[in-house]
C-alpha cells in the first residue's frame, strides 16, 4: 500500500553532536537548490528538479538530513551516490536548516546545536514544524527520512514527536537519543537535567510538548526506525561528539551509545519491536556518512518498510 504522509533549551551544557568539522559560512548555491516556504518562511533544499516540477513518475521522496556542517547538497550527494544514481521514480530531498551565517533573504534561522531538537527558528517555527510542512507539500509520495550525526538526532526526536506518518526512519551514527524511561547506563549525578529534552521527554520543547508522553511512546514504538552505527565511531575524544553530562549517561561514544539505546527500546516496548526497529552495526567505520552507506545492509536501511 502506500503510505499515508500527514502532515528553551534547559541544558547549560555545551552540545557538540554534530558531524561537522566545517559548517557553512554562507548560503548554499548551485543548480540544485530551491526554496519552499514553510511554517512562514522559506526553507532551502537540495534536490534535482523543485518540488513543483515533479511529476506523476516520481512515487518516492528520501529526505536526507544533513548533519551540523549544513551541508545539505553534501548530504544529498552522498545518498545518491550510494544509490548509485537517483532510482527511477525517487528524488533524493536534502533540508537545509540554516543559521545566521548561511540563511537565505527571508529564509527560517535557526540555532547552530538547536535545530535537531526542534527548536524554534526566528520567525518562531519550530524545525520540525518546517519538516512537517515540507513533507506535506509531496503530496502522496512514500517518503523515507535518513539523517546522519545531527541529522540522525534529528530523525531520532522527530520520529518520537511528530504526528506526520513516514515511511521509514534512518538514524545514522547521531551522537546522542531521546530516551523513553529515567533509566540510563551512565552516571546522572550532577546532571541535573540528564532527562529533560533532547535526552529524555522532561521539559520538552512547544512541538514536542504537543502529543502526551504515552502519545509519544505509542507512535515510536509502532513506527519503522533503522538505526545504523560504525563499530569505528568509538572515539571518546572526538570533537564533534556530545561530552554534555545527558549524553555521556547515555554512554561513552556513538558506538557505545547506539547499543544501549536499542537495548532500552526492546526493553521499553518488548522484543517484537526488533523487526520495526532494527540495528545495523557496519564493521570497520567510523563517522563517515559514505562508508556508513557502502554496505548493502545499509543501503537495505533505505528501502521502504514491507507492506501490510
Amino acid at each position: 500500500m502506500r503510505w499515508r504522509v500527514a502532515v528553551a533549551a534547559l541544558l547549560a551544557a555545551p552540545v557538540l553532536a554534530a558531524c561537522a568539522q566545517h559548517p557553512l559560512e554562507q548560503p548554499p548555491k548551485g543548480d540544485l537548490v530551491h526554496t519552499v516556504q514553510v511554517a512562514g518562511g522559506g526553507l532551502a533544499y537540495c534536490a534535482s528538479a523543485p518540488i513543483e516540477g515533479w511529476g506523476a513518475d516520481v512515487r518516492r521522496v528520501i529526505v536526507a538530513v544533513h548533519g551540523l556542517d549544513r551541508n545539505a547538497c553534501g548530504m544529498r550527494q552522498a545518498v545518491v551516490d550510494a544509490l548509485g544514481g537517483e532510482p527511477a521514480g525517487t528524488v533524493v530531498l536534502a533540508p537545509h536548516f540554516a543559521t545566521s551565517v548561511d540563511a537565505l533573504p527571508g529564509g527560517h534561522v535557526w540555532g547552530t546545536m538547536t535545530w535537531p531538537e526542534g527548536a524554534e527558528s526566528d520567525a518562531g517555527a519550530s524545525s520540525y514544524a518546517a519538516l512537517d510542512e515540507l513533507v506535506a507539500r509531496l503530496d502522496d509520495r512514500a517518503v523515507t527520512l535518513v539523517g546522519f550525526s545531527g541529522g540522525g538526532q534529528l530523525t531520532n526526536r522527530y520520529a518520537a514527536v511528530s504526528p506526520t506518518e513516514l515511511d521509514a526512519y534512518v538514524v545514522i551514527n547521531p551522537s546522542s537519543y531521546v530516551w523513553f524511561s529515567d533509566e540510563r547506563p551512565g552516571p546522572t549525578a550532577d546532571c541535573p537535567a540528564w532527562n529533560a529534552w533532547r535526552y529524555g521527554l522532561d521539559h520538552r520543547n512547544r512541538y514536542a510538548s504537543r502529543l502526551s508522553i504515552g502519545q509519544i511512546e505509542e507512535q515510536y514504538a509502532r513506527r519503522s526506525v533503522r538505526y545504523l552505527i560504525g563499530t569505528a565511531d568509538d572515539d571518546p575524544r572526538s570533537a564533534s561528539l556530545d561530552r554534555s553530562c545527558g549524553a555521556m549517561a547515555e554512554g561513552a561514544n556513538r558506538e557505545e551509545r547506539a547499543v544501549n539505546y536499542v537495548r532500552h527500546i526492546r526493553e521499553m516496548f518488548g522484543p517484537g519491536v526488533a523487526a520495526r526497529q532494527p540495528l545495523i552495526v557496519v564493521p570497520g567505520v567510523g563517522h563517515d556518512l559514505a562508508g556508513m552507506l557502502g554496505t548493502d545492509a545499509a543501503l537495505a536501511a533505505l528501502e521502504p518498510a514491507p507492506e501490510g
